[in-house]
């Protein structure tokens, strides 16, 4: 007979599959523990498994993070006009803010990378805004994807890569599929607002697409950018501001860029970071709340890192 001792030594071997409770004659009687899900946990709504690729091909570690590199793309354009089908008013579920004065600047040439790989969202849960991480993938907050006030997904979703106004210098690509976490379309935890677009066409080809990096510890003082598509300015139009990290929190990073509803999913990026090059470190969520008086965004750390690799994967 194994010893008490030898008992609890033998559960945590087995990451707690089984909980030992001991009578009160000190016999043994094993009972089967479900551990509780991670919010990090992928969810699609379309219910299918997905299958875990947390480290691709792409991907390079470092002793305090990894990072996956970006791509210019071939730039390859379509030149089209929106036609007024195509216009839906913007919304969400978020809220951003004008920090002070309103410091946007308005992108005058979005068909060039990076802005080329910052898409215009419009769907029937609000106008957002995404930013391309491999040929057919796009990245965004989950709010964008799932209301949970709603408690359901959005129905479709179609993107316009490097929009300016009635101008679609790539065209645009329809969602197949989308991605977020337990933590968001189960709990509606601001923590775990981030989720991702499949799209039917390799769109990003032409696009390129963005670089993405988590590291541990501080990213106070870390220079970065903020570009998507407001619905306070003219439809359809990209505008961009540029500041640095103020707070660094275990999922948010906050800072002092102007937003307006619309930028939510936009990306929080380094223009240039060692061999990753334009790379992004949050994704764009939220608005001045709680006492602080930043914007802030989810913090791409590695549980989003792996996510972010794995959607691109499926």
């Amino acid at each position: 007979m194994l010893h008490k001792k030898q008992l609890f030594a033998l559960a945590a071997s087995l990451s707690f599959v089984c909980a030992i409770v001991f009578s009160s004659s000190g016999s043994a009687v094993y009972a089967t523990v479900t551990e509780a899900p991670s919010p990090h946990t992928p969810v699609s709504n379309k219910g299918a498994t997905i299958q875990p690729v947390p480290y691709g091909k792409d991907t390079v570690k470092q002793r305090f993070g990894a990072y996956t590199k970006g791509h210019k793309g071939t730039q390859e354009r379509r030149d089209l006009t929106a036609s007024p089908s195509e216009t839906k008013p913007d919304g969400g579920a978020g809220t951003e803010s004008i920090i002070g004065a309103d410091n946007r600047t308005r992108v005058t040439n979005t068909a060039v990378y990076p802005y080329s790989a910052i898409v215009h969202i419009v769907s029937d849960i609000g106008g957002c805004t995404g930013w391309m991480i491999g040929p057919d993938t796009v990245a965004t907050a989950g709010h964008c994807l799932y209301d949970p006030n709603e408690d359901k997904w959005a129905s479709f979703a179609t993107v316009y890569p490097g929009r300016d106004g009635d101008h679609l210098p790539y065209g645009s690509a329809d969602g197949v599929e989308f991605f977020s976490v337990i933590g968001w379309v189960h709990d509606g935890n601001t923590n775990y607002d981030y989720g991702a677009i499949k799209l039917d066409k390799r769109i990003g080809d032409s696009t390129g697409w963005f670089g993405y990096r988590y590291q541990s510890g501080s990213m106070n003082g870390t220079a970065e950018n903020i570009s998507g598509y407001p619905g306070d300015k003219p439809y359809g139009t990209q505008w961009q501001h540029a500041d640095r990290i103020r707070e660094t929190h275990k999922h948010k990073l906050l800072y002092a860029n102007d937003t307006y509803g619309g930028q939510s999913g936009s990306p929080v990026y380094q223009n240039s970071y060692a061999y990753c090059g334009v790379c992004s470190i949050a994704i764009h969520t939220n608005g001045v709340y709680g006492g602080s008086s930043y914007n802030r965004g989810t913090r791409i750390t590695k549980e989003v890192f792996e996510n972010l690799n794995t959607w691109k994967a499926q």
